[in-house]
């Protein structure tokens, strides 16, 4: 039923069978991975996926997707596991929406952080694209934010901002 759900130009290799048996996943090529992720529906499977790619097939680099923040927590710090917690994450985007307002959002990507802000469009700046809207020193135009939450890169083509929409700009931080 999952592979049902891939697009029809999925290229990707396929293979049936209960995750955590180790036939399985020899079948699938775990033994030349340099990733895994483990996202199932289901902690438990998730997890001890990772620990036999961790631990029984080297995998360098495995990354476990848990819905419980408690259990994130313990898998994270007891056993050394790369987590992802969609829960976590929903909360502190939701607290942030809250509390902190439009204050700037950091990502760190290889060794620069970069900060994202959004702005209001200047009225004098609606009907232009993106690029065009005069940023202060050392910012860039990243995204238009439209008003029903969607949003346009600010390289995509033809893409002009109106009224209600705010302008994400990013930066690197020092």
């Amino acid at each position: 039923e999952n592979f049902d759900r891939l697009d029809d130009d999925f290229s990707g290799y396929t293979v049936e069978g209960v995750p955590i048996d180790q036939e399985v996943l020899k079948r699938a090529g775990i033994a030349g991975c340099d990733v895994l992720v483990a996202a199932s529906p289901d902690d438990n499977t998730n997890v001890m996926v990772s620990q036999l790619a961790k631990e029984i097939f080297e995998v360098p680099r495995v990354i476990t997707h848990i819905y419980d923040p408690q259990r994130r927590e313990a898998f994270s710090s007891h056993f050394g596991l790369l987590t992802v917690c969609p829960t976590s994450l929903a909360t502190e985007a939701i607290s942030a929406m809250l509390f902190e307002g439009e204050k700037s959002r950091q990502l760190t990507l290889g060794a620069d952080t970069i900060g994202f802000e959004t702005m209001p469009i200047p009225k004098k700046n609606v009907g232009d694209s993106p690029l065009d809207i005069p940023l202060p020193e050392g910012m860039e135009p990243f995204a238009l934010l439209h008003w029903d939450g969607t949003l346009d890169l600010a390289l995509t083509p033809r893409v002009r901002a109106v009224s209600g929409d705010r302008l994400i700009v990013s930066r690197i931080v020092d």
